[in-house]
């Protein structure tokens, strides 16, 4: 049988109340009205992970999408011969798991906490419920995974065609702040993290952000944190 979500009584759903930013600060979940988040705050199970703790791993059976409330996760693979492969930083609003959503089967990548971390946890039975029923939300969810989609393809050209350094300045210009007057990046993973994310080594990444700078085609204004100089 089907699942309602409908309320069964009226009142607004205030965050501040329920403190519960896994529905209130997550993009996904916007377009709902206050009784239908309140339904989904019904469903969720919270989790707390401490930093450098393993949320989930290859081969384990997928069954819950995770929301993350506060602090930073880190989705990569390992190769067959042990090589790091960095996909994405998840940061709080933001949600993992949602692949095998669209087919029961297991994780395919490595889920770790970068630092202690509180996660809201969905079923995958519950959400396709809700899919269901409020197809924006729907709507919303394959927006974000396009992109992602968009970017692991991105990723996956640089690595495949261009230098260490055309992967880490291409990276930079994608990354620009809108919201800065100037051309600023800041970096939202540690610098191990990106050379990862880029496919190269810790060395090699600082080896060529010391030639961008030298090149006077960007410069490192605070740790993490560079203005561009040159788009050429």
């Amino acid at each position: 049988m089907k699942k309602s979500y409908s309320a069964s009584h009226h009142h607004t759903y205030h965050c501040e109340q329920s403190g519960d930013q896994c529905i209130c600060a997550v993009p996904l979940f916007q377009s709902l009205t206050a009784e239908q988040k309140d339904q989904i705050h019904s469903l969720i199970h919270h989790k707390h992970y401490s930093r450098g703790e393993t949320i989930y791993r290859p081969g384990e059976t997928a069954d819950s999408l995770y929301v993350l409330r506060s602090g930073k996760i880190r989705i990569y693979r390992l190769s067959e011969s042990g090589k790091e492969q960095l996909i994405r930083i998840v940061t709080p609003g933001e949600f993992s798991g949602e692949l095998a959503l669209f087919r029961k089967g297991f994780y395919e990548a490595f889920a770790e906490a970068l630092t202690d971390c509180t996660i809201c946890a969905i079923k995958h039975s519950d959400f396709r419920d809700l899919l269901m029923q409020y197809p924006t939300t729907a709507i919303e969810m394959l927006a974000t995974i396009a992109n992602r989609l968009g970017t692991s393809e991105q990723q996956t050209a640089w690595a495949t065609t261009e230098t260490v350094k055309e992967r880490l300045w291409h990276f930079l210009v994608s990354s620009i702040d809108t919201d800065e007057r100037e051309p600023i990046v800041e970096l939202k993973m540690a610098k191990k993290d990106l050379a990862s994310y880029l496919g190269t080594t810790s060395e090699s990444l600082s080896r060529e952000l010391a030639h961008l700078e030298k090149e006077q085609r960007m410069e490192e204004i605070a740790y993490g944190k560079f203005k561009l100089l040159d788009f050429t």
